[in-house]
């Protein structure tokens, strides 16, 4: 939904648009800001009122393009449907869908409140994939789209103490793949991006700071990879050198082996972290 107090701008329905989940922040807004510099008509979904509006109102003040703002929960079971109907009062099809939205939760599995649980399946699984079944029929009677699922390096193997999370992301990352090989031949582009520690609020809500901040990427270059990688039609694209080092383990070393020390590495670094 348009806000009133945005500035006018001259309608621009022949910008690209696209859909941005999770845009609120983190890599989502930098995905956004980047988008909107290469003049892409926005759709900016979040939850949370404030940020949103303040962004769609930096993205139009600073660039010829429109940023509508959609307030919804995507942990509602008819997210994707409600999507859908909000874009098309814009575009009957976008260019580009990015699946940003998503959180982690930090802790043993049965610690956990199965509520959080269906929230976290439904955001991360359910959502994206009824989202791209509703938009990709209309990418591949164009012929062209992109659709980008944000998915993570933890989803290349499974890490105790992130099981759900994990797992989910370990989804996106084969459901992409997979999707990438069938649509291959359409025009239309499936990427699954594979950011390692970003610097964003993520392990604050998930309750967990991992050490060596240092080495943490910005989401901005998160979404610069990213973006840059469509060129090569890439199905995953992990960033950094946390993600190139990830799929260089996985492939060599044996997965118990990993996975035990990941959960050690894990349980080690809750100990010490200040929002554990």
């Amino acid at each position: 939904m348009a806000n009133a107090d945005h500035p006018v701008v001259e309608r621009t329905d022949s910008n690209p648009f696209a859909i941005l989940t999770g845009a609120s922040r983190g890599i989502g807004a930098a995905y956004a800001r980047l988008l909107a510099s290469r003049g892409y008509d926005l759709l900016l979904v979040s939850r949370d009122e404030t940020r949103l509006t303040s962004l769609s109102r930096e993205l139009e003040t600073n660039h010829r393009i429109r940023a509508h703002v959609f307030l919804t929960d995507l942990a509602q079971p008819d997210a994707a449907h409600q999507l859908f109907v909000e874009s098309r009062q814009y575009r009957q099809t976008p260019e580009m869908l990015i699946n940003n939205a998503g959180f982690g939760l930090y802790g043993e599995f049965i610690a956990h409140p199965l509520p959080r649980i269906q929230e976290m399946l439904q955001v991360h699984v359910r959502t994206v994939v009824e989202s791209i079944r509703l938009f990709l029929p209309g990418m591949i009677e164009r012929g062209s789209g992109t659709i980008i699922n944000v998915a993570s390096i933890v989803g290349l193997l499974p890490i105790p103490y992130f099981a759900e999370y994990a797992a989910t992301k370990a989804f996106l990352v084969s459901f992409s793949e997979a999707l990438a090989e069938e649509v291959r031949e359409t025009g239309v582009v499936v990427q699954a991006c594979c950011p390692g520690q970003t610097e964003t609020d993520f392990h604050a809500s998930a309750g967990f700071r991992p050490p060596g901040r240092m080495s943490m990427q910005t989401a901005d270059q998160v979404a610069h990879v990213s973006l840059a990688a469509l060129r090569n039609k890439q199905p995953v694209v992990t960033i950094g050198w946390q993600g190139r080092l990830t799929a260089l383990v996985t492939k060599w070393l044996p997965r118990r082996f990993l996975i035990r020390t990941a959960g050690r590495f894990i349980r080690t670094a809750a100990r010490s972290s200040p929002t554990s």
